[in-house]
């Protein structure tokens, strides 16, 4: 019997599994297509299989990835989104400290602080929209000048950081009023109080005090931390050299903002801590005498073309009283409140170096002032006694070159004290580089007595910058010029020419040596620091070297060295109980010679060095001299009892 079929039953995928077998059955004909090779399947069967083992791949591998972005996100990351999270609501602000003071030996203010108003912008607070952001700060800073604006800072708003910018500082008081209430609803912007910087003493005392100045990317990150972006730094003089003790610790403060940027509460404040003060051991009224008196002369000998030094040492404790450079610079330029570019600019072009400090960097021939350290070798080493002569005939010949006196047909039969008093060139090229009849130190002896008083060795001062002169040496001249030591090299070195230098302040600290107890001690500018815990630290005077040289080593030249000032070549202090040392350095046949004076007062027991320096300014008995006399005479006038 033939099995019927239901005609109205759909028939469903693959049919009855024993239609499979029907003669001429085809699986694509059944499906609607005839697409495919034989065996193959139809594209129906092919889509129905593929696409949603294809869909779960793709999910799977984008969950994978989602959850895996969670993971990192939450967990190796958490700590930082969670804190960028709170800085959105809590900020922390850096309450600058107020730099310590500066003052003088008796308490006069070279050095102090004054309230200062800048502009500050968070970047991330300011409109997103940069033609919104440019329209609001371009009316709020229409009326600030543009002297005042910090240009690089402007260039960083579109950033979005929440690093406070000070776009505006040392804002007028008018101005600064109009800012507040202009800033007052405006998110983003604040105006802040802050210290600046503010020096007394103008010029004079430049050099010393030095400046301060915006601390620089390539400090910023040396600093690790220790300072903000904003931050002023020491960039100069004592202001470097104690940057630590003057700059204070930064203060901290924890606020609450909301979503304007508007302070609501303040979760944890520590105050700042402000500077140590400085007490320094300059006295600056007779600073200002010394500048002034130095400023007049140069001008006069010079025509104001070069510059000069006054280095006043107190004797026994070796404190400067003052340390003057001329030309000097006025340190409220390089605060930023004042900062006058065309100013700026002039100054540092200028031919003269006004920012060099001649008094501790520069490095001279030395002149006539060396001789008495010859001559204190020479008596040492018993090469000499007080009674020994030369012979001055107008100078000495060695090999093909005559090496003169500076008074023509020389000066006669001369001791020690005669050959110092008139500063006879012939007597030290005997006791320096002998001749052929007569022994000399020589040069091996000469630089082992100026060791002894360190020339050609900084001295230590607390002042950046200090120079060490030179004294040449048979080494030096064959590893630099190529050529033996000859007795004329001796002999420029032994009256302080050939490459002989030293510093103002060296031969001061040498000076106070010979004419004291023979100790060489260190010269120092602060006299004390103190901390606002109320500690104080005293800057105690301290020997570099023993100079070895005997009681009456120094007697003879002290005795000669007055002699100078009563019968010699310093006759123009005569009227003063003061006793010293003219000196006049070549330096050319183009060029006048550096005029200098090296003595104290009073001379039978010091209690002042002075040492005086003209660039180019000529003869030391008419430029230095008379400089050294004002400064004798005030100081015997108001200071010495």
């Amino acid at each position: 019997m033939v099995r019927s079929r239901d005609p109205f039953v759909i028939k469903e995928y693959g049919g009855d599994i024993a239609d499979r077998h029907v003669d001429g059955f085809s699986w694509r004909a059944f499906e609607g297509t005839t697409l495919g090779e034989p065996g193959l399947g139809s594209l129906r069967r092919v889509i129905s299989l593929r696409v949603p083992l294809v869909l779960g791949l793709v999910m799977g591998l984008a969950l994978l990835v989602l959850v895996g972005r969670l993971v990192y996100l939450q967990g190796v990351q958490g700590w930082y989104w969670r804190d960028v999270a709170e800085g959105n609501r809590i900020r922390m602000e850096i309450l600058s400290p107020r730099r310590g003071e500066i003052t003088d030996r008796y308490g006069r203010l070279l050095a102090s602080n004054i309230a200062s108003f800048r502009l500050v912008a968070v970047p991330a607070d300011l409109p997103t929209d940069e033609t919104e952001r440019q329209d609001l700060l371009s009316g709020l800073l229409s009326e600030v000048s543009t002297d005042l604006l910090d240009q690089d800072n402007l260039t960083k708003i579109g950033v979005r950081s929440y690093l406070p910018l000070v776009i505006a500082e040392h804002l007028p008081r008018e101005l600064t009023l109009q800012l507040m209430v202009a800033v007052s609803n405006t998110r983003g912007l604040r105006v802040e109080e802050v210290p600046e910087r503010q020096y007394y003493g103008g010029e004079a005392v430049s050099h010393i005090l030095g400046y301060v100045g915006k601390l620089s990317p390539q400090r910023y990150r040396l600093a690790r931390g220790r300072y903000q972006l904003n931050d002023t730094i020491g960039k100069a003089g004592l202001e470097l050299q104690y940057e630590e003790q003057l700059r204070g610790t930064p203060g901290r403060r924890e606020v609450e903002v909301d979503a304007s940027g508007h302070e609501r509460k303040v979760y944890s404040a520590q105050t700042s801590l402000p500077g140590a003060n400085l007490t320094l051991t300059i006295d600056s009224a007779l600073q200002q005498i010394a500048y002034k008196s130095l400023a007049q002369t140069v001008k006069h000998s010079t025509g104001n073309r070069y510059g000069g030094s006054v280095v006043v040492l107190e004797a026994g404790s070796a404190e400067l009283l003052a340390l003057v450079s001329y030309p000097g610079f006025e340190s409220n330029l390089f605060t930023i409140a004042r900062q006058q570019t065309g100013q700026l600019k002039n100054l540092l072009n200028d031919e003269r170096k006004p920012l060099f400090n001649r008094a501790v960097a520069g490095e001279y021939p030395p002149g006539s002032t060396i001789k008495p350290f010859v001559a204190a070798a020479a008596l040492e080493e018993g090469l000499i006694t007080s009674q020994t002569t030369v012979l001055s005939t107008g100078g000495v010949r060695a090999g093909n070159q005559f090496f003169a006196d500076w008074k023509a047909g020389g000066h006669g039969l001369v001791n020690v004290y005669r050959a110092l008093a008139e500063s006879v060139n012939t007597f030290f090229y005997v006791i320096g580089g002998g001749t052929d009849e007569r022994r000399g130190l020589g040069i091996t002896t000469l630089v082992r007595y100026f060791a002894k008083f360190a020339f050609g060795t900084a001295l230590g001062l607390d002042l950046p910058g200090e120079g060490a002169g030179f004294v040449p040496t048979p080494l030096w001249k064959q590893a630099t010029v190529h050529d033996r030591w000859y007795r004329g090299d001796t002999y420029n070195v032994s009256i302080g020419q050939g490459h002989l230098t030293v510093t103002p302040l060296q031969l001061a600290s040498a000076y106070a040596a010979l004419a004291g107890d023979g100790q060489l001690r260190w010269p120092h500018l602060v006299r004390q620091v103190s901390y606002p815990s109320g500690e104080v630290s005293a800057q105690a005077a301290r020997p570099i070297a023993d100079t070895g040289l005997s009681d009456g080593v120094r007697t003879i030249i002290r005795t000669a060295l007055r002699q100078t000032v009563t019968v010699g070549s310093a006759r123009g202090l005569g009227d003063l109980p003061v006793a010293g040392k003219t000196g006049t350095a070549q330096t050319g046949a183009k060029t006048a010679a550096h005029a200098w004076f090296a003595g104290y007062y009073p001379y039978a027991n010091p209690a002042i060095i002075v040492v005086v320096m003209l660039e180019h300014g000529g003869e030391g008995s008419s430029a230095a001299v008379p400089v050294a006399r004002e400064i004798f005479s005030w100081y015997q006038s108001n200071r010495h009892q």
